[in-house]
């Protein structure tokens, strides 16, 4: 079953369907949005596709915990999850629906070398901050393809030259943290990825919940699940997305965008120092591992 995660954004929800099977897709509407959450409603009764309402406090988490409770309440063996922001490719489309109709497929898979659509506009802080962003019609914007979550050098990451070359004010705990986190990331990820998000999943991965945090728990997540993959609890595999099957669009997506721009990337710092603390609580109970997660290809 396909399952789309939406809060804000009917064009967003239209453009799901260029690709996905309607007859095989649930639509989640986990929003405080009114206007949208009638739109988005008589679309899908219009074009006959399965929807469910679930109850909202705003946060990225509370929505997918809500998809992880109608995926369980469903009964179906595996799930694929796309955020209402993104979409799946035609070849998205077609490898999940093989492996759903395989016996012996991994439990998770995740990406990598992701790729993100984003504004040509350089002043994207400003752009990030507008409360009209996340409901733009995209087909209006300028676009251009990325591989932003992609680390080429770790420790030249770590030295932290991104917070202070586009952060006057940072300050030098802010930049010691940055590198405490990058470091941290590069131990434990198993992926040269700064974050990457799960798509494809069994029934196994149900008691994971996403943890309530401002940003960053899709990564949180992701950790968890890792350290189950590594003690053998579920098997786990990295797409390689040179031949993508999922594309980010930054240029319209909510919280993660809108929070890293904040106050002149205070909100970055902010979120970036509570996750930071979850994943040392990992490392604490030995469930940060230096392994790599096996990459595939569809």
């Amino acid at each position: 079953m396909f399952y789309v995660l939406s809060s804000h954004n009917i064009y967003a929800l239209q453009r799901q369907f260029k690709t996905l099977p309607k007859n095989k897709t649930t639509v989640i509407l986990n929003t405080l949005d009114e206007t949208f959450l009638e739109q988005a409603e008589s679309y899908c009764k219009e074009n006959d596709i399965r929807c469910c309402v679930t109850q909202s406090d705003g946060t990225a988490a509370t929505g997918k915990n809500s998809f992880l409770d109608q995926f369980d309440r469903d009964g179906v063996s595996h799930a694929v999850l796309i955020d209402g922001d993104d979409f799946l490719t035609p070849r998205g489309v077609k490898c999940y629906q093989r492996l759903m109709e395989k016996e012996d497929v991994p439990d998770a898979v995740v990406l990598f070398n992701q790729i993100s659509i984003t504004s040509v506009e350089q002043d994207t802080t400003a752009k990030s901050q507008d409360p009209s962003r996340p409901n733009e019609d995209m087909s209006k914007l300028t676009s251009k393809y990325t591989q932003g979550a992609v680390v080429i050098d770790w420790d030249l990451l770590a030295k932290g030259d991104l917070l202070t070359d586009n952060m006057p004010e940072v300050s030098e705990d802010d930049v010691e943290d940055f590198r405490r986190y990058v470091n941290l990331l590069k131990y434990g990820m198993g992926i040269d990825e700064l974050s990457t998000r799960l798509v494809f999943m069994s029934r196994k991965v149900l008691p994971y919940r996403f943890k309530n945090l401002v940003v960053g728990e899709d990564t949180f997540q992701y950790l968890e699940l890792k350290d189950a993959h590594d003690r053998g609890e579920l098997e786990m595999v990295a797409h390689d997305e040179k031949n993508p099957t999922y594309i980010y669009d930054l240029r319209i997506s909510g919280i993660a965008v809108k929070e890293s721009g904040r106050d002149r990337g205070k909100g970055f710092i902010s979120w970036m120092k509570t996750l930071l603390k979850e994943i040392e609580n990992l490392q604490v109970q030995n469930r940060l591992h230096n392994t790599r997660v096996p990459l595939t290809e569809l």
